[in-house]
């Protein structure tokens, strides 16, 4: 395994545990616990992490970067940032979707940039809990477009509703389209609980599961894994998304779309 492969993988255990352990880490990649120590301190100088005796933990300041650069940033700020290769993953995701079909998008400013691209087919049924995602599916007289219920978060323009309270109770859906907080080769995450269990929610309605995430999400930090790969169909991303991580989830099963 190569260096780089090997630290992003240390990164993505980051993702789902917050904390790791030369021993463990040694073990888990058939190495020596000289090479993790040496690729800890590497990943410590960039600031990534933060050593601890014996292993390391999750840089605080990456944490409360990604935390603060979300909540600085209104609904419209961050719809603008990334939004060529966001419109260019929607025009991905376009050719998994065909007249007649049943799907959900969920919340944010990628499946906002999706549901601005669905102009041209007829007879959707399209499910979310995203707002601007129905307003913008709803102008097409060709589009039936249905709201989930649930607490409104103004921050995504989206009803947030825990799993358990059966917001999906007897739908199904032949394809769902996410977008997401972070993605590494753990999985796909969010920022807080209500957001990731709900995706869990979406993901075990859909026959299909589609995440869609530029390259800037795979080098964010989100602290609740929503899943891991092995119950998602596939990705698409753009072509600056870094090539170990897509390598990673390749392995894992999951057909990887670059676009642009």
């Amino acid at each position: 395994m190569l260096k780089a492969e090997r630290q992003q993988r240390i990164l993505a255990r980051m993702q789902e545990t917050n904390a790791v352990t030369v021993r463990d880490l040694a073990r888990a990649f058939s190495t020596s616990p000289i090479t993790i120590r040496r690729d800890l301190l590497e990943l410590g100088e960039k600031g990534l992490l933060e050593r601890t005796h014996g292993g390391a933990v999750v840089s605080q300041e990456v944490l409360a970067e990604g935390n603060a650069r979300y909540e600085m940033y209104n609904y419209a700020e961050r719809h603008r940032q990334q939004s060529a290769e966001k419109a260019a993953i929607a025009e991905c995701a376009m050719q998994y979707i065909s007249d007649g079909d049943s799907i959900l998008i969920n919340a944010g400013t990628t499946a906002h940039a999706l549901a601005q691209a669905l102009s041209g087919h007829q007879d959707l049924h399209v499910i979310t809990n995203g707002l601007t995602v129905a307003a913008t599916a709803g102008q097409s007289h060709l589009a039936h477009v249905y709201v989930l219920a649930g607490r409104l978060d103004p921050r995504k323009q989206a009803t947030i509703e825990r799993a358990d309270n059966d917001v999906l109770s007897g739908i199904q859906i032949r394809e769902a389209f996410l977008g997401v907080h972070a993605v590494s080769a753990a999985g796909i995450f969010m920022r807080d609980s209500e957001d990731a269990s709900m995706n869990r929610a979406f993901i075990a309605a859909a026959s299909c599961t589609t995440v869609m995430a530029d390259h800037t999400k795979l080098n964010a930090f989100a602290s609740f894994r929503i899943c891991p790969w092995s119950q998602v169909d596939r990705l698409i991303t753009d072509a600056a998304a870094d090539q170990a991580v897509l390598q990673a989830i390749r392995e894992q099963g999951v057909e990887v779309v670059v676009c642009g």
